[in-house]
């Protein structure tokens, strides 16, 4: 009901004076529930849900979420499809092939755009040729964890990579305390995505050291994803300089994840400014019914939370480079000011909920955000992903389906031998989640000449230096209603695909 109390998280803007905001708030009667010291625009207050509406027409507060995210119907899935069990660009279940996205975005075919495969063809031998490998760099998988004794994390030395860490202390946010448990992946997805951006075998970072921070599937050893972004802010700053090479080494995030909603309990909305009255989602208005969840009852769209948003910010304020897996919901995300940014639905008869924002992370403000590709050719060009998020906000296209990397836990059910170690597993995935670490690693290698490199400056070297134009096959038409459902339409997406300058045995040479 509009007068129960609950929990309610105000988010102000940045550059306001918090505390005067709060206290003002404290002396109009409201109750502080967590000050929440470790986040910085982020306070949980009690109070009803007209008093949350009405203190979101304050000028300082950015928004306020009257109850829990789960309350909200909100939650981080990862972005991931592993009902897939191809191996490889081929098909073939078989441990002797490896991750075609680093040949795919690594070489080209004399005189064209495109990869090795010709446009065409499924099987190609390739050695991959490398000069930098992410050393003195710090990868975050932000995921489910990272299994810390596959073989993938190893160096050539037998030496694991792996940083065995306890997040409180490093970050000197002691009043966490993490689970014994926490190192470890009982579901495999961030083990996967740990491979791709910087596994020895499958991925690009190959000396890099690599961060686990537990966010899904392992409730004895997570925190609320808040925290763990706070965590992980608090960690960065905290860092000295690496004697090795005077200034302190650089973090890059892969966040293969996002948080989802479901298309329920409709009762009219907002399209292109117009309203409509309806019960049911309406594609021609960008509403997709492409990805159901039976236990909701509904279809998924990844959605925005602000309080989520404004700790991404205050990483991406830190110097921490992020980058996020679109999503898998083949939505169009748009950008603030764009035709469809502002479409909603309202739930309930009383909740505007924006569907062409896209997902938290992926989709905040300063965020890397990358779409994938699958795995064959229209008209000579790589194609959009059938269930891959596109438009204006996607940043560049990387491949994501059929991808080998490691795995363990829940997702080693039907995965081969790791060639290695038959201990251990590797198999494919298809997914945003296995797109958005590709970049990820590429960056981490960019991050070894270019440290001091800041999030914006990577963010324009991958979508330039790091990518390729007109690559991408665009069946956009320009009739509105029915692009949203065209399986390879842009959208407004920028037509860049990842590619690596550094794919020389040697960084440059001499004559």
């Amino acid at each position: 009901m509009a007068d129960e109390q609950n929990r309610c998280v105000v988010t102000f803007h940045k550059g306001v004076d918090t505390e005067q905001a709060v206290n003002e708030l404290l002396d109009a009667g409201f109750e502080l529930h967590n000050a929440k010291p470790e986040s910085v625009s982020n306070f949980d207050f009690v109070m009803t849900m007209a008093q949350a509406e009405a203190l979101k027409a304050d000028p300082r507060v950015r928004d306020v979420r009257y109850g829990s995210k789960a309350e909200n119907g909100i939650i981080p899935l990862p972005m991931v499809l592993d009902d897939s069990i191809l191996m490889d660009k081929s098909g073939i279940i078989s441990n002797l092939y490896g991750q075609w996205g680093l040949a795919a975005c690594s070489s080209t075919v004399a005189g064209q755009g495109t990869d090795i495969w010709s446009n065409s063809g499924t099987q190609a031998s390739y050695q991959f040729p490398y000069s930098l490998s992410g050393k003195n760099v710090d990868i975050v998988i932000q995921d489910s964890g990272v299994d810390p004794l596959h073989p993938e994390f190893f160096d050539a030395d037998g030496v694991t990579r792996y940083q065995t860490v306890d997040w409180p202390t490093i970050s000197g946010q002691t009043q966490f305390t993490q689970d014994a448990n926490y190192h470890r992946d009982l579901d495999g997805h961030g083990t996967h995505c740990a491979g791709i951006s910087a596994g020895i075998r499958y991925g690009w970072a190959k000396n890099s050291k690599i961060y686990s921070l537990k966010i899904l599937d392992d409730s004895q050893a997570q925190w609320g994803v808040s925290t763990s972004f706070n965590l992980l802010r608090n960690w960065h700053i905290r860092k000295t300089a690496n004697p090795a090479t005077g200034v302190i080494d650089p973090t890059v995030v892969n966040m293969s994840w996002g948080y989802a909603t479901y298309y329920v309990n409709i009762t009219g909305g907002q399209y292109r400014g117009v309203n409509w009255t309806g019960t049911s989602p309406d594609q021609s208005k960008g509403m997709r019914t492409y990805a159901f969840s039976s236990a909701a009852g509904g279809y998924v769209h990844g959605v925005r939370v602000s309080s989520v948003d404004s700790d991404i910010e205050d990483c991406i304020l830190a110097g921490i480079i992020l980058v996020g897996a679109a999503g898998n919901y083949a939505h169009k995300v748009d950008v603030p000011g764009g035709a469809d940014y502002n479409n909603y639905y309202i739930q309930n008869g009383f909740t505007a909920v924006y569907y062409n924002q896209g997902a938290t992370p992926s989709a905040t403000p300063g965020v890397i955000c990358v779409g994938s590709v699958d795995s064959g050719y229209t008209s000579s060009r790589n194609r959009c992903a059938t269930y891959s998020e596109r438009g204006p906000r996607v940043d560049l296209w990387a491949p994501g389906t059929n991808v080998m990397s490691s795995v363990s836990g829940s997702k080693a059910g039907v995965a081969v031998d790791d060639p290695r170690d038959s201990s251990f597993k590797v198999r494919k995935l298809s997914g945003t989640s296995m797109a958005s670490p590709q970049v990820c690693g590429v960056i981490g290698t960019l991050l070894e000449t270019r440290p001091t490199a800041t999030p914006a400056e990577a963010l324009t070297w991958v979508t330039n230096k790091g990518s390729v134009n007109s690559q991408m096959y665009d069946a956009t038409t320009g009739v509105v209603s029915s692009d949203y459902t065209i399986t390879q339409a842009l959208q407004g997406a920028p037509n860049k695909f990842l590619r690596t300058p550094y794919s020389s045995s040697t960084p440059y040479t001499i004559s």
